[in-house]
This record gives structure tokens, C-alpha cells and sequence, in this order.
């Protein structure tokens, strides 16, 4: 009787980098420059910025943790922080000038 084995070989990609150039743009910042699969970073954003729509609770989303995926990407996607305005808070809280 012959025996077989089959071997499987993973192949795992990092993520793009986060950098410098992407923050400035992106309006948010983070503390780790890991991008190995299976990574979790948490990203900043910078004063005055916020996620995008704001929690359930509509309080501003001001950090985001991302997971680098063995598949190469990040989940969920990065986005961008956006200013927060006046307007946006009216409309997120019915506020009647």
C-alpha cells in the first residue's frame, strides 16, 4: 500500500505601507509601521477630523482599528478622516439655528 502526502504551501502578503505621504492626505495618523498578515493598527485622526458616518450612537468615530489580511488588504478599507463641521452637526443632530 503506498502513502501519499500532499503538501500545501500558504502564501501570505503584506499590506501596503501606511505611509507619510497617505497620512497627510488621509488626515490621520498611526502607531505601528507593521504591515505583516494578520497586523491590526489603529488609526488616528488628526484634530478636528472624524470618521465617517459617526458611530450609531452619533458620537465621532476619531480612531479606526484596520486589519492587514492574509490576502494583502486592509479591513476595513482606510478612507479618510473629513473635517468636522458645523453643518454636519446640525444634520447628525436635527439642531435648528
Amino acid at each position: 500500500m503506498f502513502e501519499r502526502t500532499i503538501n500545501f504551501i500558504i502564501f501570505r502578503i503584506a499590506c501596503p505601507a501606511l505611509n507619510t505621504t497617505r497620512t497627510q492626505r488621509s488626515n490621520w495618523h498611526f502607531d505601528t509601521q507593521a504591515v505583516d498578515h494578520n497586523t491590526n493598527v489603529t488609526l488616528t485622526c488628526a484634530a478636528g477630523y472624524w470618521w465617517q458616518p459617526p458611530s450609531l450612537s452619533g458620537h465621532p468615530n476619531t480612531t479606526k482599528t484596520v486589519n492587514c489580511g492574509s490576502d494583502g488588504n486592509w479591513t476595513p478599507a482606510l478612507g479618510d478622516c473629513v473635517p468636522i463641521s458645523m453643518n454636519i452637526l446640525r444634520e447628525l443632530f436635527d439642531i435648528v439655528s
